[in-house]
């Protein structure tokens, strides 16, 4: 007999390589159903999403959750993650008019450097401005389809649109258009004054109007509702009078689902990409190379690894097909230490190539090139960790650091994290988060659930992220191994 769990709160997931639903009961019972993410294309040859497949695809995982005995009967929260950037424009119809543009997109070159040197008022209040951003994607599609323009009604992130779907209301989320250009970073108002002005550039390719008003990041968009359109009432129908909350671009949801909580502390996931992140005031500056995100009343400076598991993944395809991960950690506790080479990132790891075989490792043994690339990701990570944890002028020490994600079971990757984070701070505590459960590793769907028990009220920003992590001192290295293990770095380095 399958057991009855009430969903209280649910958090969707969308990712560039799938769907999923991860819920929560009030007694703390948790589960997550993923399907791969449909409708990849690709428009002007930059990667893109059909965002007309996401209802079969909530169909999909909230069938296989009411499988498993969940019922979504009594309304609750849900709220969702998405990838970052992903540019969605609707039409008369309220259907997207194109695919949705993704954050891999980066075009949007030309228009980045004509906003970046003839619209300095927009850049004062937004930021610094990148290719793939929606104010410099939006003038750029439109530039490459002059016959979209007539047509356009709505321009958002596709996290709205699908909020739209849910509820009949149109929002933008403050979480992902405060890293796409559109807010002002002080005060997470619509620059609309100063978008007015960079349309003027583009002749009518940046109209404020275009943007629905803005909704904070825990802000209720609305409560479900009964949808018009057919292949939408499936979902509407199941979750009718559930409230659904603004979303959260990914990298809040991540920060938050992997236990970032104050000033304090920096957070360190060894992903298929790694970030390395900390809360910050939003008076604090932004130093080159940081990105700045939203975390509720606070912003999230973070750096980015792009190839970090998936660099790992793509050396034992590579080198190693047939060893397994404790196999090949194994092998790296018994290389010498002294023959381990720094290893550049591939460049193209997340694009899953076939092959790589990199000239350093070239004259290494077997032990000494896995040993090289777990070394070499975990100096690129200390590298971005350094830059980050002195980057706040005036800021609050850091005293913690947090490390998360699949990688961090690698011995000698973590022995060189832990051994390399003392020398930045030498009295801080290293934590692990080994969360357990269905929703172990999952910080992206974890963080869309925290936004949802946020949006119920109950309970602030930290004490509801500090509830859901699971932390335990990292355990140091080897005693032997301490010592060659700081020259390791100061060598390889």
């Amino acid at each position: 007999m399958i057991e009855n769990y009430k969903a209280r709160h649910l958090g969707l997931v969308f990712s560039t390589t799938e769907c999923g639903a991860a819920v929560r009961d009030d007694a703390g019972n948790e589960a997550y159903a993923a399907v791969p993410m449909q409708g990849q294309t690709n428009l002007r040859g930059w990667p893109s999403h059909h965002l007309e497949h996401i209802p079969e695809m909530l169909d999909a995982v909230l069938g296989d959750l009411r499988a498993a005995g969940w019922d979504f009967s009594q309304p609750g929260h849900l709220s969702q993650a998405w990838r970052q950037h992903d540019l969605a424009l609707i039409g008369e119809d309220n259907a997207p008019l194109i695919p949705a543009l993704s954050w891999q997109c980066n075009a949007a070159t030309g228009e980045t450097k004509e906003l970046t040197a003839k619209a300095p008022d927009l850049v004062r209040s937004v930021g610094r401005i990148e290719p793939r951003f929606v104010v410099a994607k939006l003038p750029w599609i439109l530039a490459e389809i002059p016959e979209l323009q007539a047509n356009v009604r709505h321009v958002m992130l596709s996290g709205d649109w699908v909020n739209r779907m849910l509820t009949q209301h149109w929002r933008l989320g403050a979480s992902d258009a405060l890293c796409n250009g559109l807010l002002n970073q002080q005060t997470k108002a619509f620059a609309a004054a100063e978008l007015e002005q960079a349309n003027a550039i583009f002749g009518g390719r940046l109209q404020p109007d275009w943007f629905p008003p803005v909704i904070e990041t825990s802000g209720i968009v609305g409560e479900v509702r009964d949808a018009a359109e057919p292949r939408w009432r499936g979902v509407t129908r199941l979750l009718t009078g559930w409230k659904a909350v603004a979303f959260l671009g990914d990298n809040q949801a991540a920060a938050a689902g992997c236990g970032a909580a104050d000033y304090r502390t920096i957070v360190i996931s060894l992903g298929t990409s790694g970030t390395i992140n900390r809360i910050c005031p939003p008076s604090a500056p932004l130093p080159d190379e940081v990105l700045s995100f939203d975390y509720w009343n606070d912003r999230l400076h973070l750096m980015m690894l792009a190839e970090c598991g998936s660099w790992y993944e793509l050396f034992k395809k590579s080198y190693e097909p047939n060893r397994d991960h404790a196999q090949l950690d194994e092998m790296a506790a018994g290389a010498d230490l002294s023959q381990v080479r720094y290893v550049p990132p591939p460049g193209n790891a997340a694009a899953e190539p076939a092959t790589w075989r990199s000239p350093e490792l070239a004259s290494l043994g077997a032990k000494e090139r896995v040993a090289s690339v777990q070394v070499s990701i975990a100096l690129e990570l200390l590298k971005r960790a350094k830059h980050l944890s002195a980057a706040a002028n005036g800021a609050t020490p850091i005293d913690t650091f947090i490390l998360t994600g699949g990688l961090v079971r690698a011995r000698l990757l973590r022995d060189v994290l832990h051994t390399g984070l003392h020398r930045l701070a030498r009295r801080a505590e290293i934590l692990v988060n080994d969360r357990p459960g269905a929703l172990a590793h999952k910080s992206d769907a974890l963080g869309a659930i925290c936004n949802a028990m946020i949006a119920a009220g109950g309970a602030g920003v930290a004490a509801v992220i500090g509830s859901h992590s699971s932390l335990t001192p990292c355990a140091g290295p080897r005693q032997p191994s301490r010592g060659s293990l700081d020259a390791l770095i100061r060598h390889v380095a």
